[in-house]
């Protein structure tokens, strides 16, 4: 059974602090500071699961995937990043190069399940036979794909819950001063019109948050996303 993890950030206390996380795992761990040396040594070492911190000086994390995809293309694939270059790893999971996404700062429970999920993904590829139906081995990964995509969903319905709430605050105490002035016209319109904009924003992250079984739409370039509505 392969269990070899190589892991890719330029940050080395990064590293060390995953190393100590995963001392008691049963996984090798390989752990390099510089994407152009692990995609030198990615043949040699064959791991299961490539993990990347997004942001590099040397290449971007999605970058270093889709190149290590070529080189080692049943090999799992997951990202380390914050929301701030969520645009970038969307695309990349729309593209097929990325299995799963790991928040930073990480969790270290979610981060453990994140790579057992990602190993598990690996040895159910290698365990099909090799006259396995094409169609087959694509549905799986596009369900995993998918499945991806909606626990990034998840997240950031998560992160994005508090600002909503602060602003729905903020917007009730103007809507109290207004009334308690006896104002009347615009402001009340205004503040009202967003209180009810951000209500309705609350009712779809809740819906997101808790959707475990989803249907999907045919979106733009034959890319598929989460039907919202249609999912329970």
């Amino acid at each position: 059974m392969n269990n070899r993890i190589l892991f890719v950030d330029d940050e080395d206390h990064i590293l060390k602090a995953l190393k100590r996380l995963l001392f008691d795992e049963p996984y090798v761990c390989s752990l390099f500071t510089s994407p152009r040396k692990a995609l030198t040594e990615l043949l040699d070492l064959q791991p299961a699961l490539i993990v990347a911190d997004q942001r590099m000086p040397e290449m971007q994390g999605t970058d270093f995937l889709e190149k290590a995809e070529k080189l080692l293309p049943r090999a799992v694939r997951v990202i380390m990043t914050g929301y701030a270059d969520i645009d970038a790893v969307i695309q990349a999971i729309n593209r097929g190069h990325i299995f799963r996404f790991i928040k930073k700062p990480w969790d270290d429970a979610g981060l453990k399940l994140a790579l057992k999920q990602g190993l598990d993904h690996f040895q159910n590829i290698e365990s099909m036979p090799d006259c396995v139906d094409r169609a087959a081995l694509a549905a799986l990964v596009e369900r995993e794909r998918l499945q991806g995509m909606l626990e990034m969903t998840g997240a950031v319905c998560h992160e994005f819950s508090q600002p909503l709430q602060i602003i729905s605050g903020y917007c009730e105490l103007l809507q109290e001063s207004a009334i308690s002035k006896s104002e009347t016209g615009d402001q009340k319109k205004y503040v009202s019109g967003i209180l009810d904009g951000a209500e309705k924003l609350d009712v779809l992250l809740s819906k997101l948050r808790k959707i475990t079984t989803y249907k999907t739409l045919s979106y733009m370039g034959g890319a598929k996303i989460i039907d919202i509505h249609g999912s329970e």
